[in-house]
């Protein structure tokens, strides 16, 4: 009673101290991934916000240097000659001239009714020859004695780019507009140095620059995969976990946006958290291992006091056992001799009927074959017995007709086609004939023909294409030639079966020597063999064939009776498809045969 109390106080206070080690070990690791993942991503955002700052300013700079552009040569007398007299040719000098100096994509002078007057780019491709089409919003806000903008869309292999309009006056008077287009691919430039895409968007979400080329006219939902999140401009820096679509799959983003008043844009970086993330999971992980150090110190420290008790309870009470022991251990030696004798007479029946069983399966399952085969062989000796019908009586209607030599070819082939099923019935007979346990010098060429002669009908039938490759001289093994037919009849067997559902059936059967040993190889172009399935393919009564198409026995009588000849028999799947078994026999030795 004492026992069993201290055992339950022993299990109560274990389950307490594994209790508390986990609660403990779970909260240490959940503070550290907190604290950890923190700080990591604070830092992270730190650097993002520091890179969104410097590439913003790119933008702004570079549109602040082209907005005051404009309005300085609209100024210019030369600009206002230009435009009232129409003079193309200075027009596209000076063009020509600012937009080389300044590094403009494209400037060019338009008339007040919105007519192309002159531009640098004579190209076919200029905007200018779309003349207020081509910029209606800066156009008409120039008109107005404004300074006019316009955003020309790029694509996925052409860059966005920006347009200021300025009104070209003469004597107070709105003569024209004059027009400078910057190129964002400078920007674009700039911005691929960093590694997080980076985006312009619009107030409605559209991607106006980026630093990813095939994103360009998109909307921001188009890149994010999560559809709940939506951009938040607050204070410059809105901080945001989405994932983006077309990049690594399983890569996290924090999203940071900085805006551009002046435009109506707002520019945003997507910062890689992953590093951050994995940062922080090495960090829970070595707090894990060392909540586990901790845990097993303190776990050993509890076994081994608990082991010391044990130890010595164990040590008393095998004194006393061993006492006991050595009192029973005469008695118990006796009866295990008496037991010992009857074991190896019941070892010795058993054997006896065991072999007696093995002969009577592989007696059952050749029979089983025989029963297989029937609808074939039926139709094998119908096929004769009906030619050899229309043959007799075409030879009785040519006796009738007095030409008995033309009768002759026709009971030739009578004589042939019954030697033809003589020899069915003679192959048949051997084989349903019960096997003996005498081993002799069989021909493996002969055994391969009558198997192959009794399971032709079969083949036939089901339209299986049967490749044989026997070499020229005959192999000569030691075994049962019954048993030996018996072990190839059930490799094909199982071989039809398994191309039952194949569109183009095939079986190859090959014959060869290798080394001391003769090698038959049946292979198929069926499903093959699983691979759980594999290890007992020749355990008996297991099949995957459907029920009432086979009982397992085939494989496993085979398996059982190639070591009788000292062979081998392996099943494996074959690289091409379909499953491939092999059973390998040593060859009769040229010296004990000649003696024979």
């Amino acid at each position: 009673m004492k026992t069993v109390t201290r055992r339950r106080q022993a299990r109560k206070a274990k389950f307490l101290s594994i209790s508390a080690m986990l609660i403990v070990s779970v909260a240490v690791i959940w503070v550290t991934g907190v604290i950890s993942l923190g700080f990591f991503v604070s830092d992270v955002k730190t650097r993002s916000e520091a890179s969104l700052k410097v590439q913003a300013a790119v933008l702004e700079g570079l549109l602040d240097k082209f907005r005051l552009m404009s309005p300085l040569l609209a100024r210019s007398p030369d600009a206002s000659g230009i435009v009232s007299g129409q003079d193309g040719s200075a027009g596209r000098r000076m063009a020509a001239i600012s937009a080389g100096m300044a590094g403009a994509e494209e400037v060019w002078f338009l008339s007040a009714d919105g007519s192309p007057i002159a531009s640098s780019n004579a190209s076919s491709k200029s905007i200018a020859a779309g003349g207020r089409r081509a910029i209606p919003d800066a156009f008409d806000q120039a008109m107005q004695g404004q300074l006019g903008r316009e955003f020309i869309e790029g694509s996925a292999s052409r860059p966005a780019s920006y347009v200021f309009a300025s009104p070209v006056r003469l004597e107070g008077q709105t003569v024209g507009v004059l027009a400078v287009m910057v190129s964002l691919a400078v920007v674009e430039q700039a911005w691929a140095l960093s590694k997080d895409p980076i985006i312009a968007i619009d107030s409605d979400g559209q991607i106006l620059v980026s630093n990813v080329a095939s994103w360009r006219g998109l909307s921001v939902s188009e890149v994010e995969t999560d559809a709940d999140l939506r951009l938040v401009i607050e204070d410059g820096s809105p901080s945001n976990f989405v994932q983006l679509a077309n990049r690594r799959p399983r890569s996290s983003r924090l999203e940071l946006g900085k805006p551009l008043t002046v435009l109506g844009w707002n520019v945003v970086i997507f910062a890689d958290t992953t590093e951050a993330r994995r940062q922080s999971a090495r960090a829970m992980v070595i707090a894990l291992l060392l909540c586990v150090i901790v845990g097993g110190v303190l776990w050993a420290m509890l076994n081994r006091r608990e082991e010391q008790v044990r130890r010595s309870r164990r040590n008393q009470a095998a004194s006393l056992r061993l006492e006991r022991r050595v009192r029973s251990r005469t008695t118990e030696l006796r009866r295990a001799n008496a037991q010992l004798e009857q074991e190896v007479r019941d070892r010795q029946q058993a054997e006896s009927d065991l072999r007696q069983a093995q002969a009577e399966l592989v007696q059952a399952a050749k029979l089983a074959t025989l029963g297989k085969m029937s609808a074939a062989l039926s139709h094998e000796y119908n096929q004769p017995l009906a030619a050899i019908k229309s043959d007799a009586e075409i030879a009785e209607m040519l006796i009738a007709r007095g030409t008995p030599g033309k009768a002759a070819a026709n009971l030739g082939r009578i004589g042939g086609m019954v030697d033809r099923m003589a020899e069915i019935a003679r192959t048949l007979k051997g084989f349903s004939r019960r096997a003996g346990t005498d081993i002799k010098p069989v021909s493996l060429r002969q055994v391969i023909d009558e198997a192959l002669l009794l399971l032709m009908p079969q083949i036939k039938q089901n339209g299986v294409e049967l490749k044989t490759s026997l070499p020229q001289d005959d192999i000569i093994v030691r075994g049962g030639k019954i048993r030996l037919e018996q072990v190839v009849m059930n490799l094909v067997s199982n071989a039809l079966d398994a191309v039952r559902s194949a569109s183009e059936p095939r079986i190859e059967l090959t014959l060869e020597r290798t080394g001391s040993h003769a090698v038959i190889t049946v292979s198929d172009n069926g499903g093959g063999i699983d691979a759980e399935v594999l290890p007992q393919i020749f355990d008996p009564f297991f099949t995957t064939k459907d029920v009432g198409l086979g009982l397992g026995l085939g494989l496993s009588i085979a398996y059982k009776i190639v070591p009788d000849f000292s062979g081998t028999l392996a099943a494996e799947n074959d690289e091409a498809g379909g499953a491939r078994f092999v059973m390998r026999i040593p060859m009769q030795d040229a010296q004990t045969l000649a003696a024979e």
